[in-house]
Formats: structure tokens, C-alpha cells, sequence
């Protein structure tokens, strides 16, 4: 189903704690205690975790398989409590072993999972080990890519050819580990919509929570909690042995409190369940497209803002709250508000950032330059949902995510990638209507999509198009195929000058921005990027830095940051 890009979408919000934060035990297992060892050497050498091997010295280039291993006691348990080993994020794919038994594998770098331990766990010492693959492949998300660089094929130079991401595959356990000992009925997720009326000031809040059942034999649960300092009361539901139920509670916020831009309120709920419970941040906010507009609150946006590669110089991937506040806080000063900020699930400090600071936000999950035979394999279609699914459900009560897109530069002017779209966005959908859907296309402007309906887009509620120069130029042939949308640009830029002077990046930049602010049909850009960042990328330096930011890889200011900082000041809708 297509649906209509003048229909109204109304969003809701909340920067959900990702994982049960009060009731329940929880047993840190970050720090140090581990150890790590390659396929390189068989002496296991002293590491904390979080830990990412690509700033390990030694393995600055290192693909494969490393092995992280620890021992651990949990506090006594008592009969009928469940625990589970919580990953905050692994890259890329995890497989878990405990006291010698396998507890399962993971393939997906940036988002949460977990297993049930109660049953695998003995008193006194337990022995965890997790075999960890940053290997990237043809059928990996993110993938090897083999697309031609055009639509056009009888081109010079567009042949196929194999390409590794952009960034780098920091590998390790790149994330918090914890363990999590509750009742046999607890909250494994929590999603809260709030559907403002823009003309009468109330909003009605849904709120839906999901319980699982970790014991043997069916349980009788309720849930309770508090919704805007209102009381919230679940209906009471049987969960069947280790199986979910959803319970929802609806009521009417009177004189809402709106989320903006300008003003990024935030609303606060907890749902609990005996020895569990789960706490989150809410906003509530409209947002729609209506033509070539997209309306925050029923207010025209045209906002700007920059991709930015989720590392740190000495950290990598690990990327702490301080890192993240950090560099947050310097896009901010530059006056980057609306971005896709990366071609993958972001930390939650990340969005709880970007929800306190009113900066709009579209997440991407891993489909990264696919070719068409690669959107067409069962495999990589069913891999990619399940990280679609997980990026969701930990990111969907973000007031700050705004739309999701199901890829980026992948081969949108054949018939795989155009099937690709339209049913990516069918199963997005079927996860949550409440935002819009979009893709980031370097086709439109191909010789070889002579039309709207030659090119995956057109399932777009708003245009996400990658551009670099001749921008008006580009602008104007995507406003020709799509007429009636909204046109947003998801990178534009220019790579160089490894000082910080940089005349040309400016003169790019600002060609650009005033391309953009020219046409009312572009509701804004996002800059490629905010900071230079290591790559394995063809045509890399030899330092392993691409200098493409406004800040250098040491966070330096170069000449451009300043300039963009006066060329993104907008009014704020």
C-alpha cells in the first residue's frame, strides 16, 4: 500500500530506556575481567569492555574473528526468577557461549539483544565467551557492495565492482553487557504514541507494553505505572510459558504540552510489573508532509544538519555519553538540527540528545549501496528486517526520529530496488505508521530514469537524494520526476584540504546551501559530514583519514565550520 504524501502522519515520541532499569537486579559485567584474544595469537591479553579491536594496537586492520572471555557470579537466585545476559550492541556477529553451552548468535553490530541464562547459570563461577566476526561480506548488513556506480551501464567505468562500507567495521563488544535478574514476567518492550490535535491543544496518548513469560507454565500478570504524572493501569493478561502478550493503555493529555524544535518538551511514564519495570521520556508532536512541505506542528521545516561517522579518535566505536555529548553539542553550535546521521542504528544517548536539543532525526538500518541481485536474495531481505525491527524498537519512542529510510544509494532505478522500496516500506509500516518512510537515491539524476516510475522513490514520502556539485542542476531533474514531494538532501559536500583551511569546501558548501534555501520544494540538507573519519574505502589517504568534515579528525575547527554555522541559521518552525 502506497500511502498518500498529503495524508496527515501523526508521530509520537519518548527516548525509551532500551532495557528494564529499576526493579530488576542488574550485574554490571563492563570493565575489566575479560580477556581477547585473535585467530592471530593464542595468548589472551587483558582488555575492558566496551571494547573495540580496531583501535587495539596491533589490530588496526584486523578482519575476523576475535574471542572475549570472562568469569562472573550473580547474586543467589530465587526460585522463579529469570536471567538474561543483556548486549547493548556487538559488532557484528555474536555468538555466545556460556559455561560450554551455546546460548545463540547475534548478526547485527549496532543493536541490543539477549538471551535467557537462567538455566545455563551454577553457583559460584560461570564462564562466558563470545566469539566475535567483523568480517564484512556479499550477505552481510551492511554488505559488501557490488552495484555499478550508474544507471546507466554502457558508461565508462560502470562496471560492477565490489566495495566495503564507507566506515570503519570496528569490531568488539563495542557496548555495555549486563545481567538482568527479574520475576518470570517481565517488560521486554515499551512504545508509547501520542496523537496531537493540533486545533483543540489535547492529545490522545497510547501506550502499549509488551510482558514475556521466561518461566515454564502460564502466568497471570498485570501492569501498572505512571503516564504524565497520570496513573496508568493495564488490563490483566495471561501470558503463556516463555511467550509475549501486549497490553495497551489509552487516555486524553488535556492542554498537551507540544515537542519542537524551539521547545523540546518531554514528558515522562513508567510501566512496572512485580520485580521489573521500565522508564521513558515522551514528546508529543505532529509531523506531516502536505505537498512539497514537511510540517513540524503544522509549521513548514527547512532545516540542516550533517552526517556524522559514529567513532571517537582514541575510543572508535565504544562512543561513552561524554564522547556523544561532546560532539552532539558542537553540531548543535553549528546549527545542524535535521539530519540521517548515519547509514546505521545510533547509540540512545545519541537520540536522548537530539530529544532534549530539538534536532530531527532519520534512522537508517544497513541497507548501504546493494546491488539488485542483493535485495532480491531471501537471505539479506530477511536479515535486514530483523535489524530494521530491532533499530525500531529500540529508537521509536524518540520524539526526535521523524521518518525511517530503508537504505542508502542501493540500485533504485531497477526493478529489485524499486520492489525493494516498495515493500520495505509496506513492512516498516506494518511496524509502526506512525512516521514517514524514505531513502537515501544517487539515481535521480541518472540519464537512465527518465521518469517518476522508473526509479524506487516515487514509494518516498518525502525525496532523500545524495548530491555532490552541479546542484541546482540536480535539485531542479528531481523536482521534474517528483513534482509533489517534499525534497530533502541526505548528503551533499566535498572531500580535501587536510587543514584547516578550506576555501574549496566552502565555495561547495555554499553553492549548495543556497541551491537549497532557493527552491521551496527542499525542506534541507545534511551535510557529508561533520568530521573527517578512518576508512578502508578506496581512494583513502594513506593516514586511513577521509578529510570530508568541518571539524578535523581531532574535533578541530576548520574555516567551513564557521561558515556553515551562518549558512544553517534558520528559522526554527
Amino acid at each position: 500500500m502506497i500511502l498518500s504524501r498529503v495524508a496527515c502522519f501523526v508521530f509520537f515520541c519518548a527516548g525509551v530506556v532500551p532495557r528494564p532499569a529499576l526493579a530488576a537486579t542488574k550485574v554490571d559485567l563492563d570493565g575489566p575481567g575479560w580477556t581477547f584474544r585473535t585467530t592471530l595469537g593464542a595468548t589472551p591479553e587483558p582488555v575492558s569492555v566496551p571494547h573495540c579491536w580496531l583501535v587495539h594496537p596491533g589490530y588496526e586492520k584486523y578482519l575476523g574473528h576475535a574471542f572475549y572471555e570472562r568469569d562472573f557470579e550473580v547474586p543467589a537466585v530465587q526460585p522463579g526468577q529469570v536471567v538474561r545476559l543483556h548486549f547493548d550492541a556487538v559488532y557484528d556477529v555474536a555468538r555466545v557461549w556460556l559455561n560450554g553451552r551455546r546460548l545463540g548468535t547475534h548478526d547485527g553490530g549496532y543493536t541490543a539483544f539477549e538471551f535467557d541464562i537462567t538455566k545455563q547459570l551454577r553457583p559460584g563461577k560461570n564462564d562466558l565467551l563470545v566469539d566475535v566476526d567483523n568480517t564484512p561480506t556479499f550477505t552481510s548488513i551492511p554488505a559488501l557492495a557490488t552495484g555499478s556506480p550508474s544507471a546507466d551501464r554502457t558508461s565508462v567505468g560502470a562496471e560492477a565492482r565490489a566495495t566495503i562500507v564507507g566506515w570503519l567495521p570496528y569490531g568488539g563488544i563495542v557496548r555495555p553487557v549486563t545481567i538482568l535478574i527479574s520475576g518470570p514476567v517481565y517488560l521486554r518492550g515499551l512504545k508509547i504514541e501520542a496523537k496531537p490535535d493540533l486545533k483543540s491543544g489535547d492529545a490522545v496518548v497510547s501506550v502499549r507494553a509488551t510482558l514475556h513469560n521466561g518461566s515454564d507454565t502460564s502466568r497471570t500478570a498485570q501492569a501498572a505505572g505512571t503516564v504524565a504524572e497520570m496513573p496508568a493501569r493495564f488490563p490483566t493478561v495471561h501470558v503463556a510459558a516463555h511467550a509475549d502478550a501486549e497490553v495497551t493503555w489509552t487516555t486524553v493529555l488535556h492542554g498537551a504540552h507540544l515537542w519542537s524544535v524551539r521547545d523540546p518538551f518531554l514528558y515522562h511514564a513508567e510501566v512496572r510489573v512485580p520485580e521489573d519495570a521500565i522508564q521513558s521520556r515522551f514528546g508529543v508532536r505532529e509531523v506531516r508532509v502536505q505537498g512539497t512541505q514537511l510540517l513540524l506542528n503544522g509549521r513548514p521545516v527547512h532545516l540542516y544538519g550533517a552526517n556524522r561517522v559514529s567513532e571517537d579518535p582514541e575510543d572508535g566505536l565504544l562512543e561513552s555519553d561524554a564522547i556523544v555529548q561532546r560532539d552532539m553539542s558542537d553540531m548543535l553550535a553549528d546549527n545542524m538540527r535535521m539530519m540521517r546521521i548515519a547509514h546505521y542504528p545510533q547509540a540512545q544517548s545519541l537520540l536522548d540528545f537530539a530529544d532534549e536539543h530539538g534536532m530531527l532525526i532519520i534512522p537508517e538500518a544497513g541497507n548501504w549501496n546493494m546491488s539488485a541481485w542483493q535485495m532480491a536474495d531471501p537471505g539479506i531481505r530477511s536479515l535486514w528486517k530483523q535489524q530494521m525491527t530491532e533499530m525500531m524498537q529500540q529508537d521509536w519512542n524518540h520524539p526526535s526520529v521523524i521518518a525511517w529510510s530503508v537504505g542508502n544509494e542501493y540500485e533504485s532505478y531497477t526493478r529489485e530496488g524499486i520492489a525493494w522500496t516498495h515493500d520495505m516500506r509496506d513492512f516498516t509500516l506494518g511496524l509502526d505508521k506512525t512516521r514517514l518512510i524514505t531513502f537515501a537515491s544517487r539515481y535521480t539524476g541518472d540519464p537512465a530514469v527518465k521518469t517518476g516510475p522508473d526509479e524506487a522513490s516515487q514509494y518516498s514520502d518525502f525525496v532523500s537524494i545524495n548530491v555532490y556539485g552541479n546542484y541546482a542542476m540536480r535539485f531542479d531533474r528531481a523536482h521534474e520526476l517528483y513534482p509533489d514531494k517534499p525534497i530533502f538532501v541526505t548528503e551533499f559536500g566535498r572531500m580535501g584540504e587536510p587543514g584547516v583551511h578550506d576555501p574549496l569546501r566552502i565555495a561547495d558548501i555554499t553553492e549548495a546551501v543556497d541551491a537549497m534555501k532557493a527552491r521551496p520544494y527542499m525542506i534541507g540538507g545534511s551535510l557529508w559530514t561533520w568530521a573527517d573519519y578512518r576508512s578502508f574505502f578506496r581512494g583513502t589517504p594513506e593516514d586511513g583519514i577521509r578529510k570530508w568534515g568541518v571539524v578535523t579528525f581531532e574535533r578541530q575547527h576548520r574555516d567551513s565550520w564557521k561558515v556553515v554555522q551562518k549558512l544553517f541559521d534558520t528559522p526554527l518552525p
